[in-house]
């Protein structure tokens, strides 16, 4: 009778493993107690299955292809598109053009941090998939949860034969924010990279639009009357008294042009 209660205890395991997936070969039924303890044989194939999970959500793997662009809601926060298509996972906020391109870092217990260009932590990933938002107005962080697919997300189209017009319609708006006249130019624009040159343009002045709404960043902008942007080996953003010195690499693509965050401490 005992014998054949651990065969069959044996049997269960052997069936349970492959219900769940492949997983590390169970305690044999006579290492387990009178009881036949199954959580022995159940714990191996659950932390496997939460890994998968953790997979999925993260855009690991073989499933890597169905989740790398998905769309979080967040709990009291914006909504937002991450895309883990690339070689640098980008972000999106709904209601917003900008495309935020990340850095990830490994942290505490499996964590994944993921921080802009100008290392404020963004998003944080634990490793069993839960995801956290984290904003200027909830620097404590806010829950998110997976909402469905999305699009990749891609620069704006800046076609070359109208990349001027678009530095005189940004040059107007900066203008209105600085309070003065205001000018974009641009330095030896390769065809192929009108669109970083063109969002980058975009990014300086929302900016500039950002700062112009308080006081005291009205008083840091005073002065400012240019902004040239120029190829270089990354992406960077300086002042140089009147002038906004934008410097980008189009051989990264989006992430090859600074950020509006980064924008506004070069003008702080």
């Amino acid at each position: 009778m005992i014998k054949a209660a651990r065969n069959f205890a044996w049997l269960l395991a052997v069936l349970i493993a492959c219900v769940l997936g492949t997983a590390p070969t169970p305690a044999r039924a006579d290492r387990l107690n009178g009881r036949f303890d199954l959580n022995a044989l159940l714990t191996p194939a659950m932390a496997q299955e939460r890994q998968s999970l953790r997979d999925r959500i993260l855009g690991r793997g073989s499933r890597r292809e169905e989740v790398s662009v998905a769309r979080f809601t967040s709990q009291g926060g914006p909504n937002f598109i991450l895309d883990e298509s690339g070689a640098r996972p980008m972000m999106r906020f709904e209601g917003s053009d900008e495309i935020w391109v990340l850095r990830p870092s490994a942290g505490l217990r499996g964590d994944i941090y993921y921080r802009n260009d100008v290392g404020e932590m963004v998003l944080r990933m634990t490793r069993l998939g839960g995801i956290t938002l984290y904003t200027a107005s909830s620097p404590g962080g806010l829950p998110c949860a997976v909402a469905g697919a999305a699009n990749r997300l891609s620069l704006p189209n800046h076609d070359i034969q109208l990349l001027l017009r678009h530095f005189m319609r940004e040059s107007v708006r900066a203008g209105q924010a600085a309070g003065t006249d205001f000018e974009i130019t641009a330095r030896a624009v390769d065809p192929s990279a009108s669109d970083v040159f063109g969002d980058a343009a975009t990014l300086a002045v929302d900016g500039i639009v950002r700062m112009g709404q308080s006081r005291s960043g009205r008083e840091r902008l005073s002065g400012l009357r240019s902004i040239i942007i120029a190829s270089g080996s990354g992406p960077d953003a300086r002042r140089n008294g009147e002038t906004l010195m934008l410097t980008v690499a189009p051989r990264l693509g989006a992430a090859g042009r600074p950020s509006s965050a980064r924008i506004m401490r070069a003008l702080s």
